[in-house]
């Protein structure tokens, strides 16, 4: 009876919602039931055996058994492609857990230098591996998130963990950081010293990873000056402003973070400015004085409209109870500058009636099948016939493409269509263009095929 329900359990989760939670049966198996279940998944799971065997050595304060894993689960000399990528990191995730769990509940200097040699084995497995979907780079990271929390409990040698991070930033890779400020504590008084030393006698003193260090370096000391020059420039760019703005209120200075805001506002342009407005408004948000977000996010609107920037306006109103005062100046700026958006934030809102009265001032161009099969959604209850004309002349737009993704697509919304029809009883008028649409496509065996397959009909 108990292999049967491990069968249960290994089997695919059909019907698990209404299944008891796996937890609780767990617990009510006595020791020699969770001996044989635990066996038997051993024997036919590879990975259930070595998560047993490394939470065995966990217990027991053993780093050997976990250093084994690592070497055996965490390296491959061949190259993976893109599949196999994937799946190698999937089967490194045990591990990683175990290395976590372990810095948890026991850190110690032969832990920080054996997580080190794991994330040395990933950064090689990266260089050879396909990892366009970034899941062995999220192992690398998870590991960095381990080794900073390992050293976190002090059990570094501050020397060691300053040479270290300067090898692993300057010599072995160039996509991962280590961040000085994330280890301040760890490194202490020495480690920092050997760390900017080495950092200062860097081959490369103007590479990436020097002036990343040097940013940060700045930031611990809180120095003002040398990270305004350091991610400032020349102060041409919103996104300089915004990174001097970020480093402020790292330092716990909103005051010059919404100095820095501002100027970025009123000196630059550009799509990165947002950024700007976003940051500010929170500052403001923050320090109590909300009016002031909602005459910048007023400002924002009018400056450049947009769908984003109305609906900021629309929050930063609403918290302090002025959309009513807002709406109407927000709407005509919107709707001079982007009518799509004028017509999308109208049905945002809910004034349905608004939204179909401006979109039949608009070219089909300027709207779009996919909001006007929003309108039409909108529309089928209260003017079913209304609906139909869209939904049919959206079909035609669609099947302008000969693939059979736009034939399904078509069919779908002719489905809406004759729903549309029957409730207008306009079912006469959907047969003929249905008709009609088989004739001028009779050569697209695929749609008209699609198009049998849908029974359209009212027979």
């Amino acid at each position: 009876m108990l292999c049967a329900t491990l069968e249960a359990v290994s089997s695919p989760k059909r019907g698990r919602s209404a299944e008891t939670p796996i937890e609780h049966v767990i617990v009510r198996l006595d020791k020699a039931q969770l001996v044989e279940v635990i066996s038997t998944a051993t024997e036919r799971h590879s990975d259930v055996e070595r998560v047993v065997r490394l939470v065995a050595a966990r217990a027991d304060g053993d780093l050997a058994a976990l250093r084994i894993a690592v070497d055996q689960g965490l390296r491959t000399r061949r190259f993976l492609d893109y599949r196999e990528s994937m799946a190698w990191a999937d089967a490194a995730r045990p591990v990683v857990a175990e290395l976590d769990k372990v810095a948890v509940d026991a850190p110690s200097r032969e832990l920080v230098e054996l997580v080190q040699r794991a994330i040395g084995h990933v950064v090689k497995v990266i260089m050879h591996a396909d990892d366009s979907s970034g899941l062995i780079g999220d192992v690398a990271l998870e590991l960095l998130r381990v080794h900073a929390k390992a050293c976190e409990a002090g059990v570094a040698d501050p020397v060691k963990l300053a040479r270290w991070m300067i090898r692993f930033r300057f010599e072995d890779q160039d996509f991962f950081e280590v961040d000085p400020v994330r280890y301040a504590d760890a490194l202490g008084e020495r480690g920092l010293r050997a760390y900017r030393q080495a950092v200062a006698e860097s081959a490369s003193p103007r590479s990436f990873a020097a002036r990343y260090a040097h940013e940060r370096l700045a930031i611990l000391d809180g120095d003002i000056d040398g990270l305004v020059r350091l991610l400032g420039g020349d102060l041409s760019g919103a996104h300089q402003f915004q990174r001097v703005a970020e480093a402020m209120v790292e330092l716990d200075r909103p005051d010059l973070a919404l100095d820095w805001a501002t100027r970025g506002i009123e000196k630059t342009g550009g799509w990165q400015i947002a950024s700007l407005y976003d940051l500010a408004c929170k500052l403001h948000v923050q320090a109590g004085t909300p009016s002031e977000a909602l005459r910048l996010r007023r400002a924002h609107h009018e400056r450049s409209p947009s769908g984003s920037t109305y609906g900021a306006l629309r929050s930063a109103a609403g918290a302090c109870d002025a959309w009513h005062l807002e709406r109407d100046a927000a709407r005509q700026a919107l709707e001079r500058s982007d009518r799509r958006a004028f017509v999308s934030v109208l049905l945002d809102d809910g004034d349905d009636e608004l939204a179909w009265k401006a979109a039949s001032r608009c070219v089909y161009a300027e709207i779009g099948h996919d909001l006007l099969l929003r309108l039409a959604d909108r529309r089928q209850s209260s003017h079913p016939s209304e609906a139909l004309t869209v939904y049919t002349r959206v079909v035609d737009e669609i099947l302008v493409e000969t693939d059979r993704r736009a034939y399904q697509r078509a069919v779908q919304i002719l489905k809406q269509a004759h729903a549309a029809a029957q409730a207008a009883g306009e079912t006469d008028v959907f047969a003929a263009n249905v008709a009609r649409l088989r004739e001028v496509h009779r050569r697209r065996p695929t749609f008209i095929a699609t198009l049998d397959k849908a029974k359209l009909t009212d027979a």
